[in-house]
């Protein structure tokens, strides 16, 4: 198996202004908004990070208010012709009691335009969304979000990806469902990147990263096409947020270290990061 190339990383509270060593910053989710911004989420957090993808000190890196349904994000997304980002709220319980999951949409400013619910319910408020991606297909917008299935084997959790179509009033209506192939079965999902056709996939606990294509016109997976690799070491066992800078490059941010890991996992907690896949 490959390993991932690190090009650069940094610990998020040198990147962004008024945080010290002691701050907690658990990130959760990471999106690629044009060529040299990146936004980071938390999970604890109603606030998204604007970051430089040169992982600098800069002007640009800021925090701003993200007001919505839930206490933090577990995943974000963006739509690069619009300026617009989705920030994905895990589960919470709905008016008739059931819990589900949630996407609140900001403009180009900042600003909350809506709170939308995804239909699907979960039995549990911490096994719901895991991942968030926007995608353009044939002049419509669809979201992908990643979840465990209802399944699982020897080898670990069944993934699927549940696809969702904006309606014309606005509304994320069911479309599909992607099953991920035996490959990227793990032992949880963390987070998930789209661009082109091409999705990754990345694991937490497992600390790996599943690579496939996506058919444009069906939406499942090109069979031969995918490829799982590791991190560059071991330090890599919180890797919560993903996204594509280009077509072998990738944008990571690591969420806290739990106790229970070894001391290592510090090295690299709390951070972003920057990999590129391995040439074949």
């Amino acid at each position: 198996m490959k390993k991932l190339e690190l090009i650069r990383e940094e610990k998020l509270f040198r990147l962004i202004p008024g945080r010290t060593k002691k701050s907690r910053l658990e990130a959760s989710g990471v999106a690629r908004l044009d060529d040299s911004t990146a936004l980071v989420v938390f999970d604890s957090l109603n606030q998204i990070a604007r970051i430089d993808v040169s992982l600098k000190p800069s002007r640009q890196n800021r925090l701003w208010p993200a007001p919505s349904l839930g206490a933090g994000f577990e995943d974000i997304a963006a739509d690069d012709r619009l300026g617009a980002t989705f920030g994905l709220v895990e589960s919470v319980e709905d008016f008739d009691g059931a819990l589900r999951g949630f996407v609140a949409e900001y403009d180009r400013n900042g600003r909350l335009k809506h709170c939308s619910r995804l239909p699907v319910k979960f039995e549990k408020a911490n096994k719901g969304f895991e991942g968030l991606a926007h995608v353009r297909h044939h002049g419509r917008e669809y979201l992908y979000a990643l979840r465990e299935a209802n399944y699982r084997s020897s080898g670990g959790r069944g993934g699927r990806i549940d696809v969702y179509v904006r309606s014309g009033k606005g509304a994320w209506q069911e479309s599909r469902t992607i099953t991920l192939p035996d490959e990227a079965r793990f032992k949880d999902y963390s987070a998930l990147a789209y661009r082109d056709g091409q999705v990754a996939i990345v694991s937490q606990e497992s600390a790996r990263l599943w690579v496939g294509r996506l058919h444009k016109g069906t939406h499942t997976v090109i069979p031969g096409s995918s490829a799982v690799y590791r991190f560059p070491s071991r330090k890599y066992r919180n890797v919560e947020g993903i996204d594509w800078l280009s077509e072998d490059t990738l944008i990571a941010v690591s969420d806290r270290k739990k106790k229970a890991q070894p001391a290592r996992c510090a090295a690299t907690d709390q951070s972003i990061h920057v990999f590129r896949i391995p040439k074949s």
